[in-house]
């Protein structure tokens, strides 16, 4: 018997569309601009005030890494227990020395969240108005307010 080839009967050509494309790319369009979610499970934790305070801070003191956020989330909270602080004892609550204390607490005022005023010779730091209401909703889980102009 002699070997013959079939062919599978032709079939018409797969219509070829963009629209999956198009919808990855507004999908990827309307996520780009929503922070990643963060579940936490116990909001009163302290550490997870913590982090909460430092992915708050994050697009307010945009030049600001790690390390920095860390600092500058010791020192806000700080103003939990405080009305007032210097910056001495803001720098020795955050575990750093006064010249890195400096940088955190000028990064904070420049973002609107301490404002400071002189008592005597001293310099005095405490939360701004808006600093206040930032804090409180952070510390709530709630969304912060907005930045004022």
């Amino acid at each position: 018997m002699p070997f013959t080839r079939t062919r599978p009967p032709m079939s018409a050509p797969a219509k070829r569309t963009i629209e999956p494309l198009l919808d990855g790319l507004a999908e990827r369009i309307a996520r780009r601009d929503v922070p990643p979610v963060v579940v936490y499970t116990d909001p009163n934790d302290p550490q997870q005030f913590h982090q909460r305070l430092m992915a708050a801070l994050e697009p307010l003191v945009p030049h600001s890494n790690g390390r920095g956020n860390d600092t500058q989330a010791r020192m806000l909270a700080l103003f939990l227990h405080h009305e007032t602080r210097t910056g001495y004892e803001m720098a020795a609550a955050a575990g750093i020395e006064r010249v890195a204390g400096s940088r955190a607490h000028t990064a904070l005022v420049n973002a609107g969240l301490l404002a400071w005023t002189r008592i005597g010779p001293r310099r005095v730091f405490r939360l701004s108005r808006w600093g206040e209401d930032w804090l409180l909703a952070v510390g709530r889980c709630e969304v912060p307010p907005a930045r004022p102009v």
